[in-house]
């Protein structure tokens, strides 16, 4: 399973990420770099009263194996 992996500084430096839904594997760095800023522009998320997503850190493909168990 490959999964995108964004990550983000709150207002007040902290470390922060989401790991979307999506449909399309093969994003360009471009097309994420611009979701993340429109994500941060939309100032949707906030956690204790601060911006959650408030600058870019950076973003990264993950691949993990999943194995059922039953």
């Amino acid at each position: 399973m490959k999964l995108l992996k964004m990550y983000f500084f709150n207002e007040d430096g902290q470390p922060t990420s989401i790991i979307p839904r999506i449909e399309h594997k093969n994003l360009t760095a471009e097309q994420v770099r611009l979701f993340m800023e429109q994500l941060i522009e939309l100032e949707l998320f906030y956690h204790k009263g601060q911006q959650k997503f408030a600058t870019i850190d950076k973003a990264k493909y993950v691949d993990t194996k999943v194995t059922h168990l039953f």
